[in-house]
């Protein structure tokens, strides 16, 4: 019996441990090693700890100090081995958590199977080192494992990187934008046959791309300039010492850093990275905000309300922070109407005195969250950087102070807020979109160059004869959705064509005045913003993207179909989105400035916005008469109930204004209209008593 209980003992242990082996199968470890020289920030450091977040075992949540931490095993790498269930199909990313956010890689795609928006990687059963990643920061999506240069067997690439930011204003002042950063070297003598380093010429590094995550970045993305450097690998020795320095231009003038740089050519001649270094060891702190200021927010939503992107008891927010020009990004606050139109809140903020603090609102309409429409026309930096879309303060005055955004000039930094309407419409809307081309023919004839940010269609002061001859397209939401691209593209597209040949629903032949029909409706395919009372677009001489003048991506212009009626004039001057840059014309006024009138260049038919708007009592009406005409120009009410005549006769050729006093009207909205045999056209105006 004793023998029994013995063998059966004993053959529970050999269960027990055969399962215990089993258990221990089921984990194997893994090993993960990302290169971090792609990331738009100063790593590595003890406040920017590089994370794994994912699906189990890991979470996505950027505040969970669970996920696993990478350690710096040097220069740009960082490792950590852990250890995982087998079968687990991983999906993750590298979130790198600093002092002003979260660095999020952008998503991946690629021709492996098991590619996705993330990283993927199926636990097998064995003890696994995966090959080396590269922080996804890319324009374009990546596969996961991809390098930011070409691979050969016969070359070495080695990839340098330096940081053009720091504190020092002289320093500072050195570098501006449009300069070149480039990199110089060699290697005790040594034939380089066909390197791309060398002392007699530069190699002209890049900027980095915005990152995709482009809020909350201690250094400015547009600091850092890279560039893989080929070195083929029968010309280095393993252990080699190569020197170099960084320049700003192409030539030495002074403008190189003051002692060379060195590194070794590392073992097996392996592809390698240069750890970032900051230019001539001039070390930029970063932002460090620590002041606590006091700032007080004032904004007036009259041109809001007016175009019909606000109404009173919709929601106002003021979001500051942005870019890490304070402590907390994108922080929040509700504004409060102080009377009329005007709203106002009072914030604490920790920023830094002296230096530049980003803020916008934000409109709660319907139940959706809508930005200022906003473009810094003062910005010199990065011309694709979303912080060209802040409102900014350039230095910060002191503890106390108080923001202003009340001005209705559509050229001031401190102009009022406007915003996007998402709501359906009402009813279709036959929506005419009319263009005063004058101002490109006046900035050009001044000598400047109205530049095609995504071709070559540039227009040149000897051309400015040609405008004409090109013609000019309009493309975005408001005729469907962005064109696939500019040039050819857009100009074999005839619906986004513009006339000014008195068809189409252009009122006068060759007046400079072009003009589109858009039938817009609540029905209308969502894969533009045709069905919608908030409309987006921009245009282009010759089909090319080159309204901006010197203004990047996302400047744009926005106006709100009144959808109360089944037909609706937008009217525009050609680069009011730029009004900084078109500095030939007069946005507010509808004139040009500085320079002479064009010979051949007809006036145009123009109604002005009035001014002051709103207005109490009384407001001047501007308008444009190109040939003699009978001219009528009335004020009605919202019923359609004429309350004054200010104009109805017979005038020649000229520019006039009339004034209108409202002393006996209630506070409202109200409609002018200009009227002759050729032109029709009318703008609504506010009285607030």
């Amino acid at each position: 019996m004793r023998k029994v209980v013995l063998r059966f003992l004993l053959l529970l242990l050999v269960l027990s441990l055969s399962q215990w082996s089993v258990a221990q199968a089921q984990n194997r470890n893994v090993t993960f090693t990302v290169n971090m020289a792609t990331f738009p920030d100063t790593l590595p450091s003890v406040n920017t700890p590089v994370r794994i977040m994912g699906n189990v075992p890991f979470t996505w949540t950027a505040t969970d100090t669970t996920n696993p931490q990478l350690t710096s095993i040097g220069g740009d790498y960082w490792s950590t081995t852990l250890s995982i269930p087998v079968g687990i199909t991983l999906e993750y990313k590298y979130v790198p958590k600093y002092d002003q956010g979260t660095g999020w890689e952008k998503s991946l795609t690629g021709a492996d199977t098991v590619l996705g928006d993330h990283r993927t990687y199926k636990v097998v059963d064995k003890d696994t080192a995966l090959a080396v990643e590269y922080w996804n920061n890319t324009t374009t999506f990546q596969p996961q494992y991809w390098r930011p240069w070409t691979t050969s067997p016969d070359t070495m690439v080695v990839y340098f990187r330096v940081c053009m930011f720091w504190q020092d204003s002289t320093q500072r002042s050195q570098f501006k934008e449009g300069d070149t950063v480039a990199v110089r070297g060699g290697g005790n003598g040594i034939p380089w046959k066909g390197s791309d380093l060398s002392w007699d010429k530069s190699f002209f590094l890049k900027r980095e791309p915005r990152p995709g995550d482009g809020d909350g970045f201690k250094i400015p993305n547009t600091a850092f300039w890279s560039g893989a450097l080929r070195f083929p690998r029968d010309s280095v020795q393993e252990g080699q010492k190569i020197e170099y320095k960084f320049l700003m231009g192409s030539d030495w003038a002074g403008r190189d850093e003051q002692n060379n740089r060195s590194f070794n050519i590392p073992e097996g001649k392996k592809d390698t990275t240069l750890h970032w270094i900051y230019y001539n060891n001039y070390k930029g702190e970063g932002r460090i905000n620590r002041d606590t200021c006091i700032v007080t927010y004032v904004a007036n939503l009259a041109k809001a309300i007016q175009t019909g992107g606000f109404s009173i008891g919709d929601t106002l927010y003021v979001k500051s922070g942005y870019n890490g020009t304070a402590v907390q990004n994108a922080r929040q606050k509700t504004m409060t109407r102080l009377a009329t139109t005007v709203y106002r809140v009072v914030d604490t903020v920790i920023t830094t005195t002296g230096r530049n603090f980003q803020y916008d609102y934000w409109a709660v309409k319907n139940g959706t969250q809508v930005r200022d429409v906003y473009y810094n026309f003062e910005w010199t930096g990065d011309p694709t950087s979303s912080a060209r879309e802040k409102r900014q303060v350039v230095s910060v005055p002191g503890k106390t102070f108080t923001l202003y955004d009340t001005a209705t000039s559509v050229a001031k930094p401190d102009r009022q807020p406007i915003f996007p309407n998402s709501s359906k419409l009402a009813r279709a809307v036959l929506v005419k979109y009319e263009l005063n081309l004058r101002p490109a023919y006046y900035q050009v004839q001044a000598g400047d160059t109205l530049s095609d940010i995504q071709g070559t269609l540039h227009i040149y002061k000897s051309v400015v004869d040609s405008i004409k001859n090109w013609g000019v397209w309009i493309n975005g939401p408001a005729v469907g959705g962005w064109a696939t691209a500019w040039g050819s593209t857009l100009a074999s597209d005839t619906t986004r064509k513009m006339f000014d040949d008195g068809t189409h629903g252009d009122r006068v032949g060759n007046d400079t005045i072009y003009t589109r029909l858009v039938a817009c409706a609540p029905d209308s395919p969502t894969t533009g913003t045709k069905y919608q009372v908030g409309q987006v677009y921009k245009f282009g001489i010759r089909a090319g993207d080159n309204e901006g003048g010197s203004g990047g991506f996302g400047n744009n212009h926005l106006q709100n179909i009144d959808d109360a009626t089944s037909e609706f004039t937008m009217s525009e001057d050609w680069g009011s989105m730029n009004p900084k840059f078109y500095s030939r014309w007069d946005y507010d006024n509808h004139i040009a400035t500085g320079v002479n009138e064009i010979p051949g260049l007809p006036l145009a038919f123009d109604l002005l916005q009035n001014y002051p708007n709103p207005f109490n009592p009384s407001t001047k009406i501007e308008y444009v008469i190109p040939t003699q005409s009978f001219v009528t120009l009335t004020v009605y009410n919202l019923l359609g109930q004429e309350v004054a005549t200010l104009v109805n006769e017979v005038q020649k050729p000229a520019r006039y204004a009339a004034t209108f006093n409202a002393s006996r009207l209630a506070s409202g909205v109200y409609l002018y209209r200009l009227t002759t045999a050729n032109f029709v056209s009318s703008k609504k105006m506010l009285l607030l008593k």
